[in-house]
């Protein structure tokens, strides 16, 4: 983590930069370049189920309103858990950024950076990652609605740091990882962040959401 996260790290790829940007979306909003700061992570997966459902030609409002519904239901449980977890747990883990400053190299810093170049951290514990569980919850439900975790589709993004504005992929499990793995490409996240948010996602989707989806147009 240290050195794949960190600001001009020799170890982390140009692929890996590219991940660690295109999910980001952490910054608020910035009226002079028209950016309104609501493209969050649950925004962006939002924007991604849009996209699946125009691709697969959802036409039917109720079917529209039902997938929606259920992915925005398990995200917004997920984010329950996932904050329940930071603050109500005896687990309040410090941040990289801390640890490393305290116990390795106290001029780290992570690649995530604030409009300015300067060097961004959330505010709150690491443990988990929200990024993750948002994503696990999603990727749970879209396999679930569609009867498969095999689908090609594209992911857009709109933060201004990232050099791609569109990736592909082929399984809503495998945008999910790159998803939670874009947190530690980026220094604010350690690996088991990633993984544990990812697992509490779908867990939440499974349990609290999936039980409610029957047959496609029931």
């Amino acid at each position: 983590m240290r050195l794949l996260g960190g600001r001009g790290s020799t170890q982390r790829t140009t692929e890996q930069t590219a991940i660690a940007t295109f999910w980001a979306n952490d910054l608020g909003p910035d009226v002079s370049n028209n950016i309104k700061g609501t493209f969050k992570p649950p925004g962006q997966l939002l924007d991604a189920t849009i996209r699946i459902a125009k691709a697969r030609d959802i036409r039917s409002k109720y079917e529209n309103a039902r997938l929606f519904a259920l992915v925005s239901l398990a995200m917004a449980d997920s984010a329950i858990g996932e904050w329940d977890v930071k603050y109500l747990t005896p687990i309040d883990l410090w941040r990289p950024v801390s640890a490393i400053h305290n116990g390795i190299d106290s001029s780290w810093q992570p690649l995530s950076a604030a409009r300015d170049g300067s060097p961004l951290t959330p505010c709150f514990p690491a443990w988990a990652s929200g990024h993750a569980a948002f994503a696990g919850a999603w990727a749970a439900v879209m396999k679930g609605y569609f009867g498969s975790d095999t689908m090609t589709f594209e992911v857009a993004t709109e933060d201004p740091a990232s050099p791609q504005k569109k990736r592909t992929f082929t399984s809503f499990r495998q945008a999910a990882q790159e998803d939670a793995d874009s947190r530690v490409y980026l220094g604010v996240h350690y690996p088991w962040d990633a993984s544990d948010g990812l697992k509490l996602g779908e867990d939440v989707a499974t349990r609290s959401v999936l039980p409610r989806l029957g047959p496609v147009g029931s």
